[in-house]
C-alpha cells in the first residue's frame, strides 16, 4: 500500500512551469531583439574628471581652451574663456587669467576690474600686494609699465588644485620649501602660482601620504586620492580618431579597462597603454600621469593590411577556396588578402559554389552558402557500361563477320563454294549483329554522355553580406573568452540580418526547451 504524499498536490505545477520558461524566452528574444535593432547599443558610463564633478570639468575645458587662444594672441577670447570657467566654479585664479588676458588685450578697465574681483576672492592671498601694485601701474596716469612678452604673460598665469578623497574629510596640507601655503579639510580647493609643492593628506584612519606636485601654469589639477589604497591618482584620457578602441592599461591580460573617448583617474606614474580595434593596427605608448594631472594621449588608428572571410553555410566540413587553394573548412573565419579574391566552396555530393569578391583591409565579408545536392551518376555509369558492352560487342562480331567473308571469298574463288551455303547467312548475320551493337553503343554513348553533363535541381548559392569592420580581434584566446556570448549573439543576429528590413522574430517551444529563430539560426536556450 502506498503512503500518501506529506504534501498537498499541486496540479498547476507543469503549467507554471511552461509559463517560467515562455516567459524566460520571451524575455531573452526581446534581449537579442534589442541588440538587432539598429542604433541601440549598450555602453559603459565612464566617470567624470574631477571627481565625478560636471562642473569642475568643465571649467578645467575651458580653461585649457582659454590657454590655447592665449598662446594664439587671440586674448578677448581667452578672457572670455576664463571667465565661462570662472562662472562653472568660482575659483579665485580664472578671475586672475581673465585680468592678464585683458591687460594683453589692452583692455586695462577690464584687467583692472578683474584683478580687483581676485582680490576680493582672495584677500589673504600671498600675492595681493604685487597684484594691488598691478593695478596701480594699469591705472590712468600711472608710469607706463614695463612691456611683456606674451610667453611671460603666460607664465604669470593662475592654476587652480583641487584635492578629493575617497572618504572625504581628510586634512590637506601644501608646502612650497618649508612654508604653508594653504591646509583644509577635503574636499579642497587653492589657487596657485606655477612651480614645485608638497602635498600631504591625512587622515585618523589612513596612513599619511606626502607626494610631490608640480603646477604648471594656467592649468586645472585634480588630484583624486583613495585612502583605503593610499595612492594618489592622476587623470588619464584616451581618444582615438576611429571610436571603440579598447584599452589597456599595463597589463593586457588584465582585460580591457573601456573603449575610445577614455576617460578615467588612474594611479600616478608611468604606465604602458595599448590600443586595440579589431581591422586596425595595434597601438602601444608609454606615457607619465603625475599627481593631479589630467593626461591626454590622441592617437591615429592604421587599418590591417589583410582583409577576413567569414563563411558558414548548410554543409559543415565543406572546404574552402580562395584563388584555387585550400584555405579552410566551414565554418571559416580568417584573413584573406585585401584585394580581389575569387572563392570556392565544394563538397563530395553537392554542387559547388564560387564566386569573385573584392577584400578590404580591416574588414569582413560574410558569407552564408547554401549547397545543393548534385545528381546522381549511377545512371549514366551504367549507360556508358552498356556502350563499351556493345562496342565490344559489335567490334567482335564485325571481326568475326568479315573473318567468315574472307573464307567465303577464297571458296567462292575456289568454285567450291555453292549459292545456297548456309555459312553466307550466317556470315550476314553476324555483319548485321555488328552494325546493330555500333548503333545501340553509339545511342548510349550519347544517353550516358546527356546523363553526364545534365544538371537538374537548384544551383547552390551564397548569401555575401555587405563588407564590415571585425567585430573582434584575432588573438590566441577563444572568441567567447575575448567577446562573451551576448556579443556573439549580436554578431550573429547582425550577420543574419537582411539589408532591407530584419526578418521576424518566432519563438517556439521545442522538447521543452525554448528556441528563437533569427533569420535561420536558432539560439537555443536549456533548462
Amino acid at each position: 500500500m502506498r503512503r500518501p504524499s506529506v504534501f498537498p498536490s499541486r496540479p498547476h505545477e507543469g503549467g507554471r512551469s511552461v509559463l517560467r520558461a515562455i516567459s524566460f524566452v520571451v524575455m531573452v528574444a526581446l534581449t537579442v531583439f534589442v541588440t538587432r535593432v539598429p542604433g541601440v547599443h549598450a555602453q559603459a558610463q565612464q566617470p567624470a574628471t574631477g571627481g565625478g564633478d560636471p562642473r569642475l570639468e568643465s571649467a578645467r575645458r575651458e580653461m585649457e581652451r582659454g590657454q590655447e587662444l592665449f598662446l594664439q594672441q587671440r586674448y578677448a577670447d581667452a578672457a572670455q574663456a576664463f571667465i565661462s570657467a570662472y562662472a562653472q566654479m568660482p575659483f579665485a585664479a580664472f578671475l586672475f587669467n581673465a585680468g592678464v588676458a585683458f591687460e594683453r588685450h589692452g583692455d586695462t578697465a577690464q584687467a583692472i576690474d578683474y584683478f580687483r574681483r581676485y582680490i576680493a576672492a582672495e584677500p589673504n592671498a600671498g600675492d595681493r600686494a604685487e597684484v594691488e601694485a598691478r593695478i596701480a601701474r594699469l591705472t590712468p596716469g600711472a608710469p607706463t609699465p614695463p612691456s611683456q612678452t606674451p610667453d611671460q604673460a603666460q607664465q604669470a598665469m593662475k592654476s587652480l588644485l583641487t584635492v578629493r578623497t575617497d572618504p572625504e574629510g581628510a586634512r590637506v596640507t601644501l608646502r612650497q620649501g618649508s612654508n604653508v601655503v594653504a591646509t583644509g579639510p577635503t574636499p579642497f580647493a587653492q589657487t596657485l602660482d606655477a612651480g614645485d609643492y608638497s602635498l600631504t593628506v591625512e587622515h585618523p584612519d589612513y596612513r599619511t601620504a606626502t607626494e610631490r606636485v608640480s603646477i604648471r601654469p594656467g592649468r586645472v589639477y585634480v588630484v583624486i586620492m583613495n585612502l583605503s589604497q593610499g595612492e594618489f591618482l592622476g587623470y588619464l584620457r584616451v581618444v582615438t580618431d576611429i571610436p571603440g578602441a579598447s584599452v589597456y592599461i599595463d597589463d593586457r591580460e588584465q582585460g580591457e579597462v573601456g573603449r575610445t573617448p577614455y576617460a578615467n583617474s588612474v594611479s600616478t606614474g608611468r604606465h604602458r597603454i595599448i590600443i586595440e580595434r579589431p581591422g586596425y593596427r595595434p597601438i602601444t605608448r608609454e606615457i607619465e600621469v603625475g599627481v593631479g594631472e589630467d593626461v591626454t594621449l590622441r592617437v591615429d588608428l592604421t587599418r590591417v593590411d589583410q582583409g577576413r572571410l567569414r563563411v558558414v553555410g548548410n554543409i559543415r566540413g565543406a572546404r574552402v577556396y580562395v584563388d584555387d587553394r585550400p584555405w579552410g573548412r566551414v565554418p571559416y573565419e580568417g584573413d584573406v588578402p585585401a584585394g580581389p579574391a575569387r572563392v570556392r566552396v565544394e563538397a563530395d555530393g553537392y554542387k559547388t559554389w564560387e564566386g569573385m569578391l573584392q577584400f578590404q583591409r580591416g574588414q569582413v565579408i560574410p558569407i552564408r552558402v547554401t549547397m545543393q545536392p548534385s545528381p546522381g551518376r549511377g545512371s549514366a555509369w551504367v549507360t556508358a557500361s552498356l556502350s563499351v558492352l556493345f562496342f565490344g560487342g559489335g567490334i567482335v562480331t564485325g571481326i568475326m563477320s568479315s573473318s567468315r567473308f574472307d573464307e567465303l571469298e577464297t571458296l567462292r574463288n575456289d568454285g567450291l563454294l555453292d549459292s545456297n551455303d548456309s555459312r553466307i547467312d550466317v556470315g550476314q548475320i553476324l555483319a548485321l549483329v555488328a552494325d546493330g551493337c555500333f548503333i545501340v553503343g553509339t545511342l548510349l554513348a550519347g544517353l550516358a554522355t546527356y546523363y553526364f553533363l545534365r544538371n537538374p535541381g537548384e544551383e547552390s548559392s551564397a548569401r555575401i553580406l555587405r563588407a564590415r569592420d571585425w567585430a573582434y580581434a584575432p588573438g590566441g584566446r577563444s572568441l567567447v573568452a575575448r567577446r562573451g556570448a551576448g556579443a556573439i549573439a549580436r554578431e550573429l543576429a547582425r550577420d543574419l540580418r537582411p539589408t532591407t528590413e530584419p526578418p521576424p522574430l518566432r519563438l517556439r517551444l521545442v522538447a521543452g526547451a525554448p528556441q528563437a529563430d533569427l533569420g535561420g539560426a536558432s539560439l537555443r536556450l536549456e533548462f
